[in-house]
């Protein structure tokens, strides 16, 4: 398949302050799943200098202070953690030094190639003395190496003289800055200094993490001639020479990471820097290959230019976020920034995983190995919140143990074990790969459930889930949350059918489990007793037994610099009142969609009055609901706020790092919204009669079927590379090749 170039290719141009900057940074980051680093001047800034490069899963722990500690809380958070330096590179000349507090700088331009992995920077500066230097900095970060390449070319029309370049390699910048907004992370030392080499061609860090004793190396190389010296705890490499008119200084660097999360032999690996210098080029073309081949698994199509270009954009994040490292998962800000302190929450499976089941089940199967390996972290967390049997996923975490130190907005959650576990089944659903199920799927399904079995009770032949909190962090510690019970029946669901239906394949396993016949029957019970509350009155369904009990509020009468609402006002008060957060018992609504349409909207229509979208995984989730229910001039406009959340910087919040499960949610509008694309054991489209996206096209995999799909004026068209049974508006069609109709206009 062959792709117009600049249809890929996002630019920036004159974004000269600090925040446009800071913003340009996340926007221009680049990733390989493991390796994040934030699109900062190789020049640096002159002041306040702060090159974040990350590693997934790379983290620190430090102790919580309770004054109040019971017994089960947290002990220690946990953070991601900034990686040695190894970008900088100080330009002196007679002038005086290149960089924003030395000079002034007249103009930017940024681009970002998404067909061919290279982010490009072009600047001007222009000195007091009045010469003007152009600088060009092009930058790659390979897919298949922990390794940024970094070409750097220097001119002026006007200056002759000379040039003095300072190459560093040195630990983090640590800044004392303490931020009162829960989702920064506040300044610590979180490295510690092994060793510093200095060789003839390069310069190695050796540093490890001061209470993980996680190990961290570093190397620099250049393609021209530099002097490594030791200086100060540092590595910086010199070169001198002269700078003549209109002749450009070029020189590549290469930074070369190894990690004890990466690779036992890391101390070695640190030293093959040298066997990979090889022309800036030649990377180049390795890395148009691996995007092609991304592309060929991500096609889309769409009429309106602007969202088609931020989709695209989103879904090029999304997948740089994600590694082929089960040990790694993806955080709620990926690799592009230390927002969340780079915490994993059940986001992942909800938002994102949809993307990676559908485009690359192989990477979709890494992602859900993570919480496999963290099964045994999750039965202690289970056994700390005073229940001996099954599993409970931490709400945030990196290691695999809770790092809330908030269990009414954490712990609280239980939802996230059926998250998990729904992650799993839709994953089987789409790929039908059995193996995987026997091995590690059901595991996590049933160790789930035994949990939620646990802390559920029955009372009057119902089966209750007390003192949770749904999605919606605004309303806590209540009692039969909808999404939470409709979470955990589906859930259930499908693990009672499952055992059924592989009785005798599963029959070890479930001895290796110690789940007998009565939790069986248990589980059946209380998948058909679990309550799902209704308010016959409204005619809506209840988001929890107490919701609308509390006191109302308008929103609109508030004041609307105060928002997000959590910075400014007491939890107390969030909680006193009918205030949502994020989408809750819509996302029920969207996932499971099993109420009649009149239900459907008229929840959709009181809930949607008292949502503050406070949270970045709220108006996915409306947009799509909007679409279900027909209100698809909302639907339309949510569908651009979401995808242009950071692609334009809405919220003035992109500084901190992408919101990367808004990536996802910007897929599932497409997906859950337009082609009303279900996981099912059959596969299910209900697609949405609209006029506002008029033409179409996307792909994606489902039972081993490669399946195009595409509208046009709101005609359908599926095309199948093997035969496949769909459900298509509650009817079962076989399709052998290629089927077309017109799309129901419903509403």
């Amino acid at each position: 398949m062959t792709y117009k170039e600049k249809d890929f290719i996002v630019t920036r141009q004159d974004r000269l302050n600090i925040e446009e900057l800071l913003s340009d940074e996340t926007i221009f980051s680049l990733a390989n799943g493991t390796l994040g680093t934030r699109g900062h001047f190789i020049e640096g800034y002159g002041t306040d200098d702060d090159p974040i490069t990350l590693m997934n899963g790379f983290y620190n722990r430090y102790p919580f202070r309770y004054e109040e500690n019971y017994e089960g809380f947290p002990q220690e958070g946990q953070t991601i953690v900034n990686l040695p330096d190894t970008s900088y590179i100080k330009i002196e000349t007679e002038d005086g030094v290149i960089d924003l507090s030395n000079m002034k700088l007249t103009s930017i331009s940024r681009s970002l190639n998404m067909l061919k992995g290279v982010s490009t920077r072009y600047v001007t500066y222009q000195s007091l003395s009045g010469h003007t230097f152009e600088l060009i900095e092009e930058k790659i970060l390979t897919t298949d190496k922990h390794m940024i390449i970094t070409k750097l070319s220097i001119t002026s029309k006007d200056y002759e003289g000379n040039i003095k370049l300072f190459s560093y390699l040195r630990l983090p910048a640590i800044r004392y800055i303490e931020n009162t907004d829960p989702r920064l992370p506040n300044t610590r030392k979180h490295l510690e200094l092994i060793d510093l080499e200095n060789n003839k061609n390069n310069g190695i860090l050796y540093a490890k993490t001061t209470n993980t004793s996680l190990y961290i190396n570093a190397a620099i190389s250049h393609d021209i001639d530099f002097d490594y010296q030791i200086e100060n705890e540092q590595i910086i490499a010199f070169h001198e020479t002269s700078l003549t008119k209109n002749k450009p200084l070029e020189l590549t660097k290469y930074q070369l990471y190894a990690s004890s999360l990466t690779g036992k032999d890391f101390n070695e690996a640190i030293k093959e820097i040298d066997d990979y210098i090889k022309p800036f080029d030649d990377y180049k073309q390795d890395e148009e290959k691996a995007r092609k081949s991304f592309w060929d698994k991500t096609f889309i199509s769409l009429s309106d230019r602007e969202i088609e270009q931020a989709l695209r954009y989103n879904l090029y994040q999304l997948n740089q976020s994600a590694s082929t490292n089960h040990h790694m998962h993806i955080a709620a800000k990926g690799i592009s920034g230390e927002g969340y302190e780079g915490h994993f929450f059940w986001d992942t499976e909800t938002y994102m995983l949809p993307f990676f089941i559908l485009t690359d089940p192989c990477k979709a199967k890494e992602l859900l190995l993570y919480r496999y390996y963290k099964l045994n972290e999750a039965k202690l967390e289970a056994k700390k919140l005073g229940y001996h049997r099954g599993a409970k996923f931490p709400w945030r975490t990196i290691n695999g143990n809770e790092s809330s130190p908030y269990f009414p907005a954490g712990s609280a959650q239980v939802h996230i074990n059926s998250d998990i576990a729904l992650a799993y089944i839709n994953y089987y659903y789409a790929t039908k790969d059995i193996e995987f199920m026997m091995t590690y799927g059901l595991e996590i399904i049933i160790e789930t459930a035994l949990f939620l079995l646990e802390y559920g009770h029955f009372k009057d032949d119902q089966f209750h889930i007390y003192n949770v909190t749904g999605p919606d962090e605004y309303t806590v510690l209540v009692n039969d949350n909808y999404f939470t019970n409709k979470a955990a029946k589906e859930h259930f669901k499908f693990a009672i059918k499952f055992i059924n239906n592989h009785d005798q394949e599963v029959k070890d396993i479930l001895n290796r489990l110690k789940f007998t016949s009565n939790d069986f029957d248990k589980l059946k019970k209380a998948e058909e007793q679990i309550v799902l509350l209704k308010d016959e009155t409204l005619h809506i369904v209840k988001q929890d037994a107490s919701f609308l009990d509390r006191k109302d509020i308008d929103l609109t009468s508030l004041d609307q610099n105060k928002f997000p609402m959590l910075l400014f006002y007491h939890p107390l008060f969030l909680y006193q009142h009918q205030i949502i957060k994020q989408a809750d018992a819509i996302l029920a609504l969207v996932m499971f969609n099993d109420v009649d349409h009149q239900t459907f909207k008229n929840s959709f229509d009181y809930y949607m009055k008292r949502t503050t979208h406070d949270s970045s995984l709220s108006k996915c989730i409306h947009g799509i609901a909007a679409y279900q229910i027909g209100y698809t001039d909302l639907a339309y406009e949510y569908f651009k706020k979401v995808a242009e959340l950071d692609f334009r910087d809405n919220h003035n919040r992109t500084q901190h790092g992408l919101h990367v499960a808004n990536l996802g949610g910007s897929y599932l509008m497409l997906l859950y919204g337009i082609l009303g694309f279900r996981f099912s054991e059959v596969l299910t489209l209900n697609p949405v009669y609209q006029e506002q996206i008029t033409h179409m096209k996307t792909a994606f995999t489902y039972e081993n079927r490669h399946i195009k799909i595409s509208i046009d004026n709101n005609h359908l068209k599926i095309e199948v590379d093997k035969p496949i049974h769909i459900h298509l508006y509650d009817q079962e069609l076989r399709i052998d090749h290629i089927f077309e109709t017109k799309i129901k206009k419903s509403f």
